[in-house]
Formats: structure tokens, C-alpha cells, sequence
């Protein structure tokens, strides 16, 4: 137990240089979310940054969850560099790649009894006291394909490494990730489902989503919020 106390169809056509997105064998939240992690050494080993803001006010949330005793704990679970960083980071920030997922593990384990699927009320919450009523508002006049449609401008601005192209076909949405080891990653991989799932739920569009890791360096995730 935690000492946190919580427990827990037709495919559209590429377009000239864009990767077709085909789920070979759709994988659930749940199931990707049952796929062992990597090892802290081999996280490690991913180069490259992201944005700061991927990360956002991560130590201020959990002391204002958890109390500072948490903070200092999952602060004792990762290497040095990454206890180092700031409670709060911004979008003029870099951090490693690998500080997002080993701390988000650290949270997850040391405040969330190793679930990870209930991080995503806490992201839900964090995300809507960060973006404040105004751009909330704009979310949801963007609509769920709109906002989807934004994502590849906004991941090179967040990652140095990789390609993040988007196919959207009525209320039915592709998105692929290709050419970076990152994407592999199964943390990583199960919050950019929650991520997808945020964007679509606050455009006022919630969707069923399902995913498919066809390579070491790839990832795709298609989103449909016509379903009923």
C-alpha cells in the first residue's frame, strides 16, 4: 500500500510523405498500462529534452495532494538530476526526456499504490487550474478535430527528436509518432493516450481510443469520438 494513501473500417489516405496509420493489434489503456516498464537504466539512456511544461507545477501539486513528506520521497526514488529539478518548470524550460517518465513512475508508485491509470483524474484537474477558464473556452470552440489538428506544431515545439503527423476523417482521428526510441517507452506511451484523452475531453468530444506500438521507435494512436 501506498504511504500516500491512494490506491489506486476504411483507413484514410496518407497524404505524399506521411506514414499510414494501420493498427495492427489495438491495445486498450488498460492493456498498455499492463505492459511491464523499462528499466530505470535503460530510461536513462534516452537522449534528448522536452519542454519544461511537460512537467508543469509536478512538486507543488504533490505537496499540495500529498504533503511535503511525499515530495521528499519520490525525490528519494530518482537519480540526483532529476530529485534536483524544480517543483515547478515552465515552458521555457528544458528538462531530460527521461526525467518526465521516471518521475511520473515515482508518483505513480509512491503516491498512487503502482496504478497508473488514476494518475489521469490528477492530470485532469492539474491541467484545467493551469489552462484557466479563457482557454478552456477556446478548447472547446477549436472542437475535437481542431485541437487534435494543432498537435504537431505544438510536439515540435515540446520535443527535439521524432515526427507526429495527424489524419482526421469526419469524427475519427489518426495520429502517429515515428523515429524516436521515446516513443517505445510504455510510460510514455500511456501518457500520451492521456494526453490524447485529455485534448478530446476538453474540447467537449470524450472518445474511444485505442493504440498500437508497431516498432522500437513508433507509436499511433487513432481516436473516435463518434461513437456513442
Amino acid at each position: 500500500m501506498s504511504r500516500c494513501g491512494m490506491h489506486k473500417s476504411r483507413m484514410p489516405h496518407a497524404r505524399p510523405g506521411v506514414p499510414s496509420v494501420r493498427l495492427a493489434v489495438p491495445l486498450t489503456i488498460d492493456a498498455l498500462a499492463a505492459i511491464p516498464r523499462w528499466s530505470d537504466l535503460r530510461t536513462l539512456a534516452l537522449a534528448g529534452s522536452v519542454r519544461g511544461d511537460t512537467l508543469g507545477a509536478w512538486g507543488d501539486n504533490l505537496v499540495a495532494r500529498f504533503g511535503v513528506d511525499a515530495l521528499a520521497r519520490v525525490r528519494a526514488r530518482v537519480p540526483a538530476t532529476v530529485a534536483a529539478l524544480p517543483r515547478a518548470l515552465g515552458d521555457r524550460d528544458r528538462v531530460p526526456v527521461f526525467a518526465q517518465l521516471l518521475l511520473t513512475e515515482a508518483i505513480v508508485d509512491e503516491c498512487l499504490g503502482g496504478d497508473i491509470l488514476t494518475l489521469y483524474t490528477l492530470l485532469v484537474a492539474d491541467t484545467r487550474a493551469g489552462l484557466g477558464r479563457i482557454r478552456l473556452a477556446l478548447l472547446r470552440t477549436l472542437g475535437a478535430a481542431g485541437a487534435l489538428r494543432l498537435g504537431p506544431r505544438t510536439f515540435r515545439q515540446v520535443h527535439e527528436r521524432g515526427d507526429h503527423t495527424v489524419q482526421i476523417e469526419g469524427r475519427r482521428a489518426d495520429l502517429a509518432f515515428h523515429g524516436n526510441p521515446l516513443f517505445g517507452h510504455p510510460t510514455w506511451r500511456v501518457l500520451q493516450l492521456f494526453a490524447t484523452q485529455l485534448v478530446l475531453e476538453l474540447a467537449g468530444s470524450p472518445s474511444v481510443l485505442a493504440a498500437d506500438g508497431p516498432g522500437d521507435d513508433a507509436f499511433h494512436i487513432r481516436a473516435d469520438w463518434g461513437q456513442r
